[in-house]
């Protein structure tokens, strides 16, 4: 899962495509305004130029789940520069989901372990928000999400218990500033993509 960024305060007039964003590039190859990050032989990362002068950018930060438009117009530059064009994006990461179980965290008292279902699958997790209950709908970044802050969820196992998810408040989904609960959603089915299946 792939997914761009464009600060202009900060970053100036260029869209990132962030593909990895663990890897720090060691070297770069600019075709045009297009340049192009890899690590070793692996691509992962491309930065656009200019990218305005294409497309005006309303957004700040992340692009949540560009449309087909915006990525045609990236895939141009891309096919131009020799490299190979995106997939349109049918999925931001961030599912919705509801609470079928809760068990207390057998190490951690202030944790629950709870279990979220997708509508076709279930995803597993540790969560301290109070809020998060069994029949509670609630949103996930699932395996694979790169998030707001430019970093990726993967899942992993800690202490035994396997964390799947992560759940979100609103702050992590940059719709309010609340943090202290698990963002409740209305509207959506199991399974639904937060951004993309808007309810």
């Amino acid at each position: 899962m792939s997914a761009f960024f464009y600060q202009h305060e900060t970053g100036g007039d260029v869209l990132f495509l962030v593909i990895e964003p663990s890897a720090y590039p060691d070297r770069t190859e600019k075709h045009g305004d297009v340049v192009a990050l890899y690590k070793g032989d692996s691509l992962v990362g491309v930065n656009f130029l200019e990218f305005s002068k294409k497309v005006k950018v309303k957004a700040s930060g992340l692009i949540v789940a560009p449309n087909d438009a915006f990525i045609d117009v990236v895939n141009a530059e891309l096919e131009n520069a020799g490299l190979a064009k995106l997939d349109y994006v049918r999925s931001s990461g961030y599912k919705v989901g509801t609470i079928v179980s809760e068990e207390e965290h057998p190490l951690d008292e202030r944790a629950k372990i709870i279990e979220v279902s997708l509508g076709e699958g279930k995803v597993s997790t540790v969560t301290r928000y109070q809020n998060a209950c069994v029949g509670t709908k609630i949103v996930v970044a699932v395996d694979g999400t790169i998030k707001f802050d430019g970093t990726k969820f993967s899942s992993y196992v800690s202490k035994n218990i396997p964390v799947e998810a992560e759940v979100c408040c609103e702050k992590d989904l940059r719709i309010g500033e609340e943090y202290k609960k698990a963002f409740v959603p209305e509207g959506y089915e199991d399974g639904a993509d937060f951004f993309v299946d808007v309810a």
